[in-house]
């Protein structure tokens, strides 16, 4: 057999889970790292462990640190505060928690233990029926079997877990107990065991930004359309590279609390990069960063793009200094994370290590060895796996020590031995998935949120509030910069806990205002994935309207070129089984904003209810109906402590129909302002319906040529 061609090879494995911790709760609202910890970080650190001549880098997101620390420190969680109650002390919405989250497991874990996976199918009949409910003794069965499943096998033989396996199904409160304060144990080991890798030289620990920012995106949102220039972008853009510094500055110093030494490099979050972020980058003394090969061939002229290009470090240089760049080999990294979980371990190890010995015979450069970066998840990948991905890893690391043409390498040793020869003249604006952005901006629901954040961090600016005087209210900002809330908004990608990722990015933005000593606009109220257009349900306006305000339809013609939202086809009622509202007209002339309003029925809903106009961009307004019976109404503004001031021109009157006309001047607006309007129907100062449910009344303020433009027979 003839001698092989040497190959070095480069694992990254990525460690992240979101911010998770509620700011209005003071607890973590999903259990993904804890339940993580148990079954993916400690046992990841063993695996490599017992295979000293193979060398690793992990890379963790601070945010996750600071979780995993807290953790360890009895740091509460919602789904393990109910766990650690005894069972007849849960409410029925608590148990429906327990039982949904508990019935969820890992799949090997289900074919280990056919128990469990009866008792879950058992549970979801019975849910689903509404008879014979689960009696306490099933519960805590499926808290017993849900905290065993959660464990990564290596750790089955822990008394606690040992103990709880061997009742065969038939548990106690006290084995519950014993899993609960075995967690607790191995999320306190965690850290430790990285850094003693660390220590000993055989893995390389890096960073990303702190709470897992887009840092292109933070610099400039208008960096999404370099690589995609048709993206649609948010009304309101955001331009903040000394937050996307700060992430990284901040992110580099917490690692150095956790590990004892700063980092070299990083996976910035998603492999995001640009040429100003990597200056900013550099500029806090990041020496490496790793993304997607795919950013590399857009880095390059057509001509240029040689496969054997991938397969070494690349430099490029800013004004700040130079960083090298390490590019993933998208397919080797992707067989792991999405293929070999169909196949059988020894054919799996054989593959991977025969297209590693392909790319050195194929793609070798004069003058250096193949180098090969795989990058990927280290968590989610292995619930696909026989054991967890155990099989696999025990595998694939014992084959890489006993062949002496592969040498497994991090990115510190390759740039001591062989510094990067290569230069990147230009570097392309991307990220791992389709080198570029459209997974965090450009839908409707990802533009909302930008907008938000935007709007938040304008505030603080506008009130003088830096992150020196004001720490908190700046942390609870960068806390909502991170990428995972817009990757959950839009249709990309499916949660069932959606509804909860949008609430605590909201709640960290209305941190972001209390904290500062703000109040905090209403809109934060409505969640940001309601809003998604609808067509079919929503129209702009066609051109000026000029109603007459009585309360009533006057002619046909009156409000035939304004915009109309169809309410009652929508589902407007926030607390009610029907709306009060059928249909919103809103239109405009040269200097007023109208609004019409139609009941059901015709019937105007009486003097207990009053007609909020929240104006939330470009500047907040609040503008008050007040008491919705037949008649002039008063029209006021509503400022913050309730003080009400007249609208000067305001006009409004009630009938079959509510009319209301505003001069754009009394709101402060002015021609070409894009305008983001709330309606809200109150009762007691509580909101009780939104005219529309699903969507804001949005338009631009016209100027002078609006009338000729839009004028149509």
């Amino acid at each position: 057999m003839s001698e092989q061609s040497p190959v070095d090879l480069l694992f990254l494995w990525h460690h992240h889970q979101p911010d998770y911790r509620s700011p209005r709760e003071g607890r973590a609202l999903l259990p993904w790292v804890r339940l993580h910890a148990t079954k993916d970080y400690l046992d990841m650190a063993l695996h490599l462990e017992a295979h000293p001549g193979v060398h690793a880098t992990f890379n963790f997101v601070p945010s996750l640190l600071d979780q995993l620390a807290e953790a360890a420190a009895g740091g509460r969680e919602s789904l393990f505060d109910l766990l650690a109650r005894p069972v007849e002390s849960l409410t029925e919405s608590e148990r429906a928690v327990v039982l949904s989250r508990c019935s969820a497991a890992p799949r090997h874990a289900l074919e280990r233990w056919p128990r469990y996976r009866a008792l879950g199918l058992r549970v979801a009949r019975a849910r689903g029926s509404g008879v014979s409910e689960p009696t306490f003794a099933e519960i805590l069965a499926l808290e017993c079997w849900f905290l065993l499943a959660w464990l990564d096998p290596l750790l089955l033989g822990e008394p606690e877990a040992a103990a709880a396996a061997a009742t065969s199904g038939d548990f106690l409160e006290e084995h519950r107990d014993g899993l609960l304060a075995l967690y607790g144990r191995i999320v306190a080991r965690v850290i430790p065991a990285y850094r003693a890798l660390a220590e000993r030289g055989q893995i390389e620990l890096s960073e990303s930004a702190y709470y897992h920012p887009i840092l292109p995106l933070l610099v400039d949102s208008r960096a999404a359309r370099r690589a995609r220039p048709e993206i649609a972008l948010p009304g309101e853009l955001f331009s903040a590279p000394e937050d996307a510094e700060r992430q990284i500055q901040r992110a580099f110093d917490r690692h150095a609390l956790a590990f004892g030494t700063r980092p070299a490099g990083m996976w910035p979050p998603e492999g995001s990069v640009s040429p100003e972020a990597v200056e900013l980058a550099a500029r806090v003394g990041v020496r490496w960063l790793a993304t997607d090969e795919g950013v590399l061939w857009q880095s390059l002229p057509m001509g240029e793009r040689h496969h054997s290009l991938l397969y070494q470090p690349w430099r490029y240089r800013t004004a700040a200094g130079p960083v090298d760049f390490f590019f993933r080999d998208r397919e080797l990294s992707d067989r792991i994370g999405f293929v070999y979980y169909h196949w059988e371990t020894a054919e799996a190890v054989a593959d991977f290590i025969g297209r590693l010995r392909r790319i050195a015979r194929e793609q070798a450069i004069p003058g250096r060895r193949p180098l090969v970066s795989v990058i990927l998840d280290g968590e989610n990948c292995w619930e696909n796996y026989p054991a967890d991905g155990g099989p696999f890893l025990e595998a694939l690391y014992t084959a890489l020590e006993a062949a002496p043409d592969i040498r497994t390498v991090t990115p510190s040793e390759v740039l001591a031995q062989t510094p990067a020869s290569a230069e990147l003249r230009d570097l392309h604006s991307g990220s791992w998935i389709d080198a570029d952005f459209h997974i965090w901006i450009g839908h409707p629901e990802k533009n909302r949120a930008w907008e938000l954040l935007a709007r938040a961090r304008r505030a603080l600016v506008e009130a003088r509030k830096t992150p020196e005087d004001c720490p908190t209210a700046w942390e609870s900002l960068y806390a909502a910069e991170g990428s995972d809330w817009f990757w959950w908004f839009g249709e990309d990608h499916f949660t069932e806990d959606k509804g909860l990722f949008d609430r605590i990015f909201r709640e960290h933005l209305q941190a972001v205002y209390e904290r500062a000593g703000l109040s905090a606009p209403s809109w934060l109220q409505v969640a940001v994935s309601r809003f998604t257009h609808r067509p079919d349900l929503a129209t702009q306006p066609l051109g000026f309207v000029h109603p007459t305000i009585d309360g009533r339809p006057t002619h046909f013609y009156e409000w035939y070129a304004a915009g109309r939202h169809l309410l009652g086809a929508g589902g407007g009622s926030m607390h009610r089984d029907a709306g009060i509202g059928r249909d919103l007209y809103f239109g405009y002339d040269d200097a007023r904003f109208y609004v019409r309003l139609d009941f059901i029925a015709n019937a105007p809903p009486g003097a207990e209810y009053d007609l909020l106009l929240d104006f939330l961009a470009p500047h907040p307004v609040r503008v008050m109906i007040q008491g919705l019976e037949p008649g002039a109404r008063p029209v006021v503004s509503r400022a913050e402590g309730a003080v009400v001031a007249p609208i000067p021109g305001g006009e409004c009157h009630v009938g079959t129909v509510l009319e209301l006309g505003l001069p754009f001047a009394s709101l402060g607006l002015k021609a070409g302002d894009n305008v983001d309007l709330l309606v809200q129907l109150m009762q007691g100062g509580v909101p009780v319906e939104s005219l529309p449910a699903a969507d804001l009344v949005r338009f631009s303020v016209p100027d002078a040529s609006y009338g000729a433009f839009m004028w149509s027979a």
